[in-house]
């Protein structure tokens, strides 16, 4: 009988929740380990990001992916000052100089306290792999001593100095250079985008490897489904985001229709104008489906960022015909003729959504399309053939 592989799979977020692409990429990688008889410890940040509330934390320890899950805090707690500055300040002080920060380079979130509870973990448990999502937490197996002979695995997420244009702290030349330095680290480099896996296989001499981000298949349209809503949009508010649909209502949205009915969804509606008689808004709910399944033509207004478009592959998986601009293409492996129609142009934009919405034909060719791209590349099954590649698992 074959022994059961265990991973250390890091992931600064609560992975349960479904607010973000990151958040379905890892509930979704997850899914995989346990369809794959893998035992799974889940390692988390508290406080980089996102506050995890003890109730989000026994969801995830309570949820049947993972056989422990650990949030680490920050720092230490600080009980008695003295102690606090010679067990950990000083300390971590000789650790980050150890770490060698490139001036102007990439956000390090390893710190000391980290890394000493990482260490010991590993000390404790032996793993098959160890994964670790973004290149800000790389150095948490830099010179490690106890990784044991696990496969290293960096998830990147995103190229990580794009992120970093406008940051006055950081110089993305340099940015860059520490990035490329950090996935080096690793056994393998898992992208989500084929652009990324290219860019990062010229300077990696690792093995560096394209794994979407699947989508589980959901609920289909029975045809009769009441459609509610015309336009669905579905977005977090990440700065990205927000520069996105602040371009979208101050000069798409003026453009269309005041009969067409628009749907916001998530974190997104703090940004956007109140009041709109044509405009539902909802900041959350419990299943995209219904709303999916009720709506007619999704829009992805996206001027910035890299990686994937978590809401255009959901758009896919529902076989709904896509408005996007040129970003909302980034990660796809068709950029023709794959369910979306692309404008960089408010007037080019609002036109493919009206066009859509009274020419049935070009709605029905864009719908397959957009089905068909979901099948072929980001169906779960075709995502864990691709896993299984990487990680060597056979199966029958």
């Amino acid at each position: 009988m074959a022994k059961q592989q265990r991973v250390l799979y890091f992931f600064p977020y609560n992975p349960i929740g479904r607010q973000s692409g990151a958040q379905t990429r890892a509930i979704t990688l997850l899914r995989y380990f346990k369809s794959r008889g893998m035992k799974v410890d889940l390692v988390s940040r508290q406080g980089d990001w996102e506050k995890i509330t003890p109730e989000e934390m026994d969801m995830v320890r309570n949820s049947g992916f993972v056989e422990n899950a650990w949030f680490w805090s920050r720092k230490p707690p600080k009980k008695n000052p003295l102690v606090y500055f010679f067990q950990y300040k000083l300390p971590h002080m000789l650790f980050n100089r150890k770490l060698n920060p490139i001036k102007g380079g990439l956000p390090n979130l390893v710190n000391l306290h980290l890394r000493r509870e990482f260490d010991k973990l590993l000390q404790q448990n032996k793993y098959d792999y160890i994964i670790i999502s973004y290149a800000y937490y790389a150095d948490l197996i830099k010179d490690n001593p106890f990784i044991n002979g696990a496969c290293t695995i960096m998830d990147t997420h995103d190229l990580m100095a794009s992120q970093h244009q406008l940051d006055k702290n950081v110089n993305v030349g340099a940015a860059l250079g520490d990035e490329i330095r950090r996935l080096s680290l690793y056994d393998q480099i898992w992208a989500c985008s084929g652009e990324e896996n290219y860019f990062f296989s010229q300077f990696i001499r690792k093995e560096t490897l394209y794994i979407p981000t699947m989508v589980e298949e959901p609920r289909q349209d029975d045809g009769r489904t009441e459609k509610k809503y015309d336009i669905i949009y579905v977005a977090s508010d990440n700065e990205n985001n927000k520069k996105s649909a602040a371009w979208f209502f101050d000069k798409v949205y003026p453009l269309l229709p005041q009969s067409y009915r628009l749907c916001i969804i998530g974190k997104i509606n703090a940004h956007i104008p109140q009041g709109l008689s044509n405009v539902t808004c909802l900041p959350f709910v419990e299943d995209l489906s219904d709303y999916y399944l009720a709506s007619k033509v999704v829009i992805c207004p996206m001027l910035a960022g890299t990686g994937v478009k978590i809401k255009v592959l959901e758009a896919f998986s529902y076989g709904k015909p896509v408005v996007c601009n040129e970003r909302g293409l980034d990660g796809l492996p068709e950029k023709t003729d794959n369910g979306c129609l692309v404008s960089e142009s408010p007037a080019g934009f609002a036109d493919h959504i009206t066009r859509l919405l009274t020419d049935p034909a070009l709605f029905a060719e864009q719908s397959a399309w957009s089905a068909a791209s979901f099948r072929k590349t980001f169906a779960a099954e075709k995502v864990y053939q691709r896993i299984d590649a990487a990680l060597k698992v056979n199966q029958p």
